[in-house]
């Protein structure tokens, strides 16, 4: 067993815990990461980070390592904060060599969607999975491969597992990320909130149409959720749509990775068999039977907790690529 720093950076919130290689918490605190200065916040993540190993009677030559979980676009080789979507004056930020002078211990820097795999791997659904896949299915759809029992990153980009940005449509609808006809297009949350923002205005015979109170910026996945229970035609036919798009990927994956199991993020949890069901029922469409019976579908166990064990488990995955843990 060792102990590990874990730190999750996210667009409006970054958490910091201390844990053991066990599962175990030991300490954490959060803030708020809304429109943040790095000059401000790097200073505080080391600060905060030494006071919960003092606090939890330890040394920091007691902790072996830590872990950066942090969004992309960055520079995941040298550990820098590039141009993150929601923090704007995040530009090209040397967060890992930071903590490490600041902490004097070694670390690493991750992909969140990555660490959202490890956690899984590590303390929830995929635990003694030597292969399987994790979505973080929530604003946008991200993932982490791990297979024979390592994490899959690519070559020199970094960027494997960018499940969300395989095309699905061609000449499809336009991704956040500049191309068109992307998985996340059809499926994210925030891609399918701003489909209806565009769509509703001219659909006054939707019950979407008067759940807005006319103001269409307020259409998200919980209205659309709320619509599709009601049987509203127009969220029924997109529903639809969106599972079709999800079996469709999930189908990709199956026959691509074969993973023993494909574990999936926010949404599936959040919402349910609702959401599950018609998935499944869609999902032989577009895959063998083989891989698809060997492969179980199942929601995240770790759920809202996710963030707090994502930067232990990418410090443990660290220690264990070394050579330092076995798992």
């Amino acid at each position: 067993m060792a102990i590990v720093l874990g730190f999750d950076i996210g667009g409006t919130k970054l958490g910091i815990g201390l844990g053991d290689t066990n599962g175990k918490l030991l300490g954490n605190c959060r803030r708020d990461n809304r429109n943040t200065d790095p000059a401000e916040v790097l200073p505080w993540m080391a600060n905060e980070a030494k006071r919960l190993v003092s606090e939890a009677g330890l040394t920091m030559q007691q902790v072996a390592a830590f872990g950066i979980s942090a969004p992309f676009p960055a520079d995941a080789a040298r550990g820098i904060m590039t141009k993150p979507t929601n923090n704007p004056l995040w530009r090209d930020v040397p967060i890992l060599d930071f903590l490490r002078n600041n902490l004097g211990i070694p670390g690493c820097f991750e992909n969140d969607a990555n660490c959202g795999a490890l956690a899984e791997w590590f303390f929830g659904a995929g635990r003694n999975c030597r292969d399987f896949i994790y979505l973080t299915m929530s604003t946008g759809i991200g993932g982490g491969i791990i297979s024979a029992g390592n994490l899959v990153r690519g070559g020199k980009a970094l960027s494997a597992g960018e499940l969300g940005h395989i095309c699905i449509q061609l000449d499809g609808r336009k991704c956040s990320c500049g191309m068109s006809g992307c998985y996340e297009a059809y499926c994210g949350g925030r891609a399918l909130a701003l489909r209806m923002q565009e769509e509703i205005p001219g659909r006054k015979d939707s019950m979407l149409y008067e759940l807005a109170k006319d103001d269409f910026s307020k259409l998200d996945m919980h209205l659309l959720e709320s619509a599709y229970r009601a049987n509203d035609p127009y969220a029924v036919s997109l529903w639809e749509e969106m599972s079709l798009r999800n079996a469709q990927a999930f189908g990709l994956f199956i026959n691509a990775f074969n993973p023993e199991k494909l574990v999936l993020g926010t949404l599936a949890w959040a919402i349910g068999d609702i959401y599950m069901e018609p998935i499944l029922k869609k999902l032989d469409k577009f895959c063998w039977t083989e891989p698809r019976e060997a492969c179980q579908i199942v929601p995240s166990e770790l759920k809202r907790e996710i963030g707090s064990y994502a930067g232990i488990a990418a410090a443990m995955n660290y220690l264990k690529e070394n050579g330092l843990l076995e798992l």
